[in-house]
């Protein structure tokens, strides 16, 4: 990122951009350029990741079932590639 622009952040926060104007994004909860409201976004996108470290924890704990179950509904929230990754490694495990 360039000078001048931010990422947004806090926590949970990965959105660059504006799912709707691929505008670049802030700290802001509605987008600067179209008036997104990306709170509910942001909330998914949180979730999931929580979710993600649930799952880890479950499998770490030897409990490849509710680990599955947390990184399904998760991918249910967000397409996260890692989560994807791990649901097939439980799989194969």
């Amino acid at each position: 990122m360039g000078p001048g622009t931010r990422k947004a952040e806090g926590p949970g926060m990965s959105l660059e951009r504006c799912p709707a104007c691929r505008s670049r994004l802030a700290d802001e909860p509605l987008c600067p350029r179209c008036g997104c409201d990306l709170t509910l976004v942001r909330r998914a996108d949180s979730q999931s990741r929580r979710l993600l470290g649930q799952a880890l924890q479950a499998w770490a704990d030897g409990d490849k079932q509710q680990a599955q179950d947390l990184i399904q509904a998760g991918l249910q929230l967000k397409h996260e590639p890692l989560a994807a990754a791990v649901l097939q490694a439980l799989k194969a495990a």
